[in-house]
């Protein structure tokens, strides 16, 4: 660009005849051809020059419509500090400033007459930078904080005294300040790391019915393998001769040898899992070719020995199901195939299954017994499903469909096949929106076989006794990966999302006389399910979303007049987008302002009626969760819609936290977790459901993490976050008590620490790394990166990356980060010494390949504790701060965020200044970051009191420290107090404690009783504990 510019203005002054005068030999003077009756024009190249002592600089004189130019000179009025040549060479001499003062003679055009001028330029010398590397003092370091005061023993009660605890609690057990949601601790399932089919859904066979596509490795036939000399292959959609019409794929097989011979399906993930003098149920639809009639003989094999197997005699030459019971006579959960072969003929079958009998309270076509067990003791007062992304889809047509999942024909009708509704061999396949739909030969695709579909999901809900809350799609596809497109308004598309929605009210409410009951009644449940709200989208926003939910509403308003004994209570749920009120707060409030329009526009409204709770939506780490336990306190979130615009995360709504978690499966995010449910519980008031995200993980093919279970094929282990939901869950209190305490606030410290330079998915190349105190002026820590060995002796390589010194220049040449093992930080190197405070970073940096530009780490104590400066985040298109906090990475700290684009190439000066709390970031001398940490950052310990219908009063106590504290705890307005208490206990050894797969559980919840509890008591808990003592009143 910058040449073809200059060739440009080169252009421009030949265009208009100009030329170098060469009267004055030597004399660098430049005459342009002038316009005719315009005075002379004498002037310089520059009037300010900034010099390093020793280097030079010409002065440059350009005149206009003079006749003859006859005398220039050049005078330095401090010969001390700069020296000039006749020909305008300026020579830097000292440290200083001075004028440079130029006297031009010349003859203008309008007369013969010698007329004489002086212009003058300013020069500032400074002296040269020293670029003698200065090593950072790495023998001082921080000091270890004094061990905490510890007053009791952990687990144990002993007399009252507030001088001999850590903090006093004061419970008012007769000041009911508000009731809580009964409903408050659920969970969410969506069919994401193959938590449905692969996982919950008990089906073993994978690709059942031959639907898969060229998403999927070996296409139609993926998870499928020839068995001896065959043929076997998919017929694709035949109109004709397929099973029905919502599955037209079906598998021929046709053996032309003397063996058996036919297809072996593997199963999911990592393969099926068998159990001894166990029973599965094995199931397909089949059709004699031919006139072949069979037999078909179904083998489980372990390798190559046949653990379990059956026959099936007189196939018919029409499609029909046959069924049979295989049972394994060895336990093995590897090299497991299901192998359905013929003698010589020809074959067509369809829809092979196999489950396991014992299911999920011994349902058909049920559940994975071992992982719906673990949600039962999850004690959920609601199940929210499918979704999630799954329910918007990477485009429309591959959205979640309800009427699908049960059984519906092209029309959305209730498909009838062999003269029943809902059977799974009639409902159309879906794709899942977390299969990878630029991959073509995917080994672990991600269809959905809609056999655990809403009727099942609902039944589970009922199992589980929880209350089922589904999410539909509001006509727009995913708007966080994909362009959010859906039908018009107008259209008589968009109308059918509309009736799907309401049509979902008739399926699980309504009776025998409805359309939508009936089907219902005629899968097998005649009682209506339990519903209340129902989620219209999921993480939308935007004035295209606000008009498409706002259509639902009107039809359910309407509904609701014409027919208030299906419609009357229902409530449709809104969404806030895709974060929180601080990173994503401009979306997030946006909702709000619409939510309040509305209100203006329908004043014979109640925010009930546009939406009964709003869903919120964040993932963070653990600090932003330690200091956000008062989000919805009313300062915070308004209880009535007057402030619901201006409160700091809105208001006046309900609220339904449909997915949260602290991003990591360590004790630490677990505890942060906890901490901050006392704040979802103190707030139960106004947050009426929670529920962690994402449910389920493995280890074979993950989609996201963390997960609150983790499977593989034969086993099930609960994380420790799992443990964290079930304390609060079962312990859920559903009135909130008057409780306060002190003691327990931490105040927040200063930034601190080492520096350091790194890139995401970039190459890049730094220099003059320097760090100044800004009290004392002195040089903390420098590298110009002359030396290549400074590297090794003083920085350090945190992460990947490929580092080296060359030419003076510290090189990031791998434009790769291998973000699945340094997510949290990138690929980076740590300079200094983690003592540093008060401190100036100065670095240069050029982005030299790859998507985005730096990432610049300050406050570093080590990569699991520190902040950074992220330029030309996502996707090149953002500066803000990020912190990393035991292990895990902040989403963009509020308040810091800006656009911003790194060149490739170019470079950049980086200055990042910090003073106490404080810390500034400039980019080219331009503040991007003026942020300063909150003068209180959380609690050492949190605590909640509530009570129940028992009248115990529920006291939970979460300690996130390392050390046993002790509560002096006073309880008043309870009357006589039993003497014993029950108590629950989640605790660990440290904040790295996670339970692995397959591994004894490093946390658990344990269950005890206390004795000695008066109406004032101490009672110490455990280090990184969650505790609910539950006091009982005599």
């Amino acid at each position: 660009m910058s040449m073809r510019l200059s060739r440009k203005k080169i252009l421009a002054l030949c265009m208009s005849g100009a030329l170098v005068l060469s009267s004055i030999p030597g004399m660098y003077v430049k005459s342009v051809a002038a316009k005719k009756n315009n005075s002379p024009v004498i002037r310089l190249n520059t009037t300010s020059i900034k010099l390093v002592k020793g280097k030079k600089k010409t002065l440059k004189v350009t005149v206009k419509n003079v006749k003859k130019l006859k005398k220039v000179t050049f005078t330095s009025k401090n010969k001390k500090v700069v020296s000039v040549t006749a020909k305008g060479v300026i020579k830097a001499v000292k440290a200083g400033s001075t004028k440079i003062e130029v006297k031009v003679s010349y003859i203008p055009k309008s007369s013969n007459k010698v007329t004489k001028k002086t212009v003058r330029c300013t020069v500032k010398v400074t002296n040269p930078e020293d670029t003698t590397d200065v090593a950072p003092d790495l023998t001082v370091q921080a000091t270890a904080a004094p061990a905490p005061t510890v007053y009791g023993d952990a687990g144990k009660v002993s007399g009252y005294n507030s001088e001999q605890s850590n903090y006093l609690l004061n419970i008012n057990a007769s000041d009911k300040v508000h009731d809580i949601s009964d409903i408050l601790y659920g969970i969410f399932i969506e069919d994401i790391n193959f938590a449905a089919d692969g996982g919950l859904y008990a089906e073993m066979v994978q690709n059942r019915s031959f639907e898969f596509t060229n998403l999927a490795s070996d296409n139609e036939k993926h998870a499928w393998s020839d068995v001896g000399t065959v043929t076997a292959k998919v017929v694709k959609d035949d109109k004709t001769g397929c099973l029905n019409a919502n599955n037209p794929n079906y598998m021929v097989i046709e053996n032309k040898s003397d063996s058996d011979a036919g297809i072996a399906n593997e199963g999911f993930l990592d393969g099926m899992s068998i159990k001894e003098n166990t029973g599965y149920d094995f199931s397909v639809y089949a059709k004699g070719m031919d006139s072949y009639t069979g037999p078909l003989n179904v083998k489980l094999m372990n390798g190559s020995d046949v653990v379990g197997s059956g026959t099936i005699e007189n196939v018919t030459a029409e499609w029909k199901k046959y069924e049979l019971k295989l049972t394994s006579s060895v336990t093995s959960n590897k090299n497991v195939k299901l192998q359905v072969t013929i003698p010589k003929g020809k074959i067509a079958i369809d829809m092979v299954s196999l489950f396991p009998q014992d299911t999920y309270k011994g349902r058909k076509n049920g559940l994975r017994k071992d992982l719906a067990e673990k949600l039962e003791e999850l004690h959920p007062g609601f199940l929210r499903f499918p979704g999630g992304c799954v329910v918007e889809g990477a485009t429309i047509e591959t959205r979640y469909n309800w009427k699908d999942s049960i059984g519906a024909d092209s029309s959305g009708q209730p498909f009838e096949f062999n003269g029943k509704y809902g059977d799974v061999a009639a409902r159309k396949q879906g794709q899942n929106i977390w299969t990878d739909e630029r991959a073509a030969n995917d080994k672990y695709p991600s269809f959905m076989t809609y056999g655990l579909g809403f009727y099942e999901y609902f039944q589970l809900a009922e199992d589980i006794d929880a209350v089922g809350v589904p999410v539909i799609n509001c006509g727009k596809c995913c708007m966080g990966q994909s362009d959010g497109s859906g039908p018009s308004l107008d259209s008589a598309e968009f109308k059918q999302y509309i009736q799907d929605a309401l049509d979902l009210v008739e399926f699980c409410r309504g009776d025998k006389t409805t359309k939508w009951g009936k089907i219902r009644i005629a899968m097998g449940h005649e009682k209506p399910f339990k519903l209340k709200y129902v989620g219209i989208g999921n993480e939308q926003w935007g004035d295209d979303f606000f008009k498409h939910y706002e259509a639902f509403v009107d039809a359910f308003n309407d509904a609701k007049k014409t027919n208030p004994a299906l419609y009357g209570d229902i409530e449709l749920m809104f969404t806030a987008g895709v974060d929180d009120g601080d990173s994503g707060k401009d979306v997030y409030m946006e909702a709000y302002n619409e939510a309040a329009k509305w209100l203006k526009a329908h004043p014979d409204k109640t925010i009930n009626d546009f939406a009964g709770a709003i869903d919120h939506h964040y993932y963070n780490e653990p600090s932003w969760f330690l200091t956000h336990t008062d989000y919805y306190d009313e300062k915070n979130y308004s209880r009535t819609t007057d402030n619901m615009t201006t409160s700091t995360y809105g208001g006046g709504m309900n609220v339904f936290l449909g997915e949260y978690a602290a991003q990591s499966n360590t004790w630490k995010a677990a505890l942060s977790e906890a901490a901050y449910m006392t704040g979802l519980e103190r707030n139960g008031d106004i947050v009426k459901m929670a529920a962690y995200a994402p449910l389920f993980g493995n280890l074979t093919a993950l989609h996201w993490s963390p997960d609150l279970i983790w499977f593989n094929n034969n086993t099930v282990t609960s994380s420790v976050n799992y443990y964290v939901q079930k304390i609060f869950a079962k312990n859920a209190g559903t009135t909130l008590l008057k409780s306060d305490m002190s003691g327990a606030t931490v105040a927040s410290k200063p930034f601190a620490g080492k520096v350091g330079v790194g890139t995401w998915n970039t190459a890049a190349k730094f220099d003059n790394a320097k760090v100044v105190s800004n009290d004392t002026g002195k040089i903390l820590g420098k590298d110009t990166f002359t030396k290549a060995e400074n590297f090794s002796k003083y920085w350090e390589k945190a992460t990947d990356g490929n580092w080296s010194v060359k030419n003076g220049k510290l090189v990031q040449s791998s434009d790769v980060t291998n973000t699945v093992a340094y997510g949290n930080q990138g690929s980076v190197a740590y300079f200094g010494n983690n003592t540093w405070k008060n401190y100036t970073y100065t670095v240069e940096a050029t982005k030299t390949s790859g998507q985005e530009g730096f990432m610049i780490p300050f406050a570093v104590g080590d990569k699991n504790e520190n902040y950074f400066w992220n330029i030309g985040g996502w996707n090149n298109t953002v500066s803000c701060l990020q912190k990393v906090s035991g292990g895990s990475k902040s989403g963009q700290i509020a308040g810091t965020i800006m656009s911003c684009q790194i060149s490739e190439g170019e470079k950049y000066k980086i200055k990042i200044v910090v003073k106490d709390r404080n810390v500034k970031c400039y980019l080219d001398d331009m503040l991007y970051v003026d942020y300063t940490i909150p003068e209180t950052e959380g609690s050492e310990s949190y605590q909640v009191v509530s009570t129940d219908k028992t009248g115990d009063v529920i006291i939970k106590l979460v300690n996130v420290t390392g050390a046993d504290k002790t509560f002096a705890i006073d309880v008043t307005g309870l009357g006589e107090i039993s003497d014993e208490a029950d108590v629950d206990v989640v605790a660990g050894q440290s904040e790295t404690d996670d339970n692995i797969l397959g591994k004894e559980e490093a946390v658990t919840l344990k269950s005890d009783k206390v004795t000695g509890i008066k109406d004032k008591f101490n009672y110490t808990v455990p280090k990184y504990s969650v505790t609910v003592l539950r006091i009982k009143h005599k």
